[in-house]
C-alpha cells in the first residue's frame, strides 16, 4: 500500500487558502511539536537540540538565530500570518514575550520531543 502522508508543505499551501478564503476569525494559534515548529523555546531549556547560532536564521528578520530550525520562519509562522494574526508565532518560554502577546499564540514546540522517550534518552533530555 502506497504511503497515504501529505507533505507539510501541501498541507501550508491548502492552511493558506483556507485562511485567505475564510471569514471566520481565527483569535489565536496554540502550537505542539517538535524541532518542525520550535520557535525557540529550547534556547531556555539545558539540551543539546538547539538552533539558536549560525547559520540558522540568516534570513529571518535582522539574520539572527532564533531558535527555529530554519534559516528563517516556519510553517506555523506562515499559517499565522494566513490567519491574520502576527508573521511569526512566538516561543512560550522566550523571555522577550508576556501573558498577553501569548493571547494570540503561542508556541509550546520543543525540539528533540516525541511520544517515545526513547527520542529524549538519545539527546539527553532526560534524567
Amino acid at each position: 500500500m502506497a504511503n497515504m502522508c501529505i507533505p507539510w508543505f501541501l498541507l501550508l499551501q491548502f492552511l493558506i487558502l483556507l485562511g485567505l478564503e475564510c471569514e471566520a476569525e481565527v483569535p489565536a494559534i496554540i502550537v505542539f511539536g517538535d524541532s518542525s515548529v520550535d520557535a525557540g523555546n529550547n534556547n531556555q531549556i539545558p539540551t543539546i537540540a538547539r538552533s539558536d547560532f549560525e547559520p540558522y536564521g540568516r534570513d529571518y528578520v535582522g539574520g539572527q538565530p532564533t531558535g527555529r530550525f530554519s534559516n528563517g520562519r516556519i510553517p506555523t509562522d506562515f499559517i499565522s500570518e494566513a490567519f491574520g494574526l502576527r508573521p511569526i508565532v512566538p516561543a512560550y518560554l522566550d523571555p522577550m514575550y508576556n501573558i498577553s502577546d501569548f493571547a494570540i499564540g503561542v508556541t509550546f514546540a520543543s525540539a528533540g520531543s516525541g511520544y517515545d522517550n526513547a527520542t529524549s534518552d538519545v539527546l539527553g533530555l532526560m534524567k
